[in-house]
């Protein structure tokens, strides 16, 4: 089970964004991966160091900007929302599955 915090909302969040997206809509796929090599982010079609210290960037300073919100909130109803948003984030991923 993921613990309620950005590793839940966030991937919970898009994956309800993937199935209610028109799907007629697609970026550029070629012009987001040339900018990511660009920038050294995407090396051999991974994330490169730079790109991994880049994520790992973010992901800290998200935490930073929101553990005080996840704090705030009683324990119970954390266990409560962790449970319903693990819930909706694997049936989200399922239907994505099977389509």
């Amino acid at each position: 089970m993921i613990a309620l915090g950005p590793q839940l909302i966030g991937p919970t969040e898009k994956t309800l964004n993937a199935l209610l997206h028109d799907t007629t809509y697609a970026p550029d796929t070629a012009e987001v991966v040339d900018s990511l090599i660009a920038r050294s982010l995407i090396r051999y079609d991974r994330l490169s160091e730079s790109g991994r210290e880049t994520v790992a960037r973010i992901e800290h300073r998200t935490e930073e900007l929101t553990s005080g919100i996840w704090e705030a909130v009683y324990p119970a109803d954390r266990v409560a929302a962790e449970r319903a948003l693990n819930t909706v984030l694997d049936r989200a991923r399922a239907v994505l599955v099977s389509r």
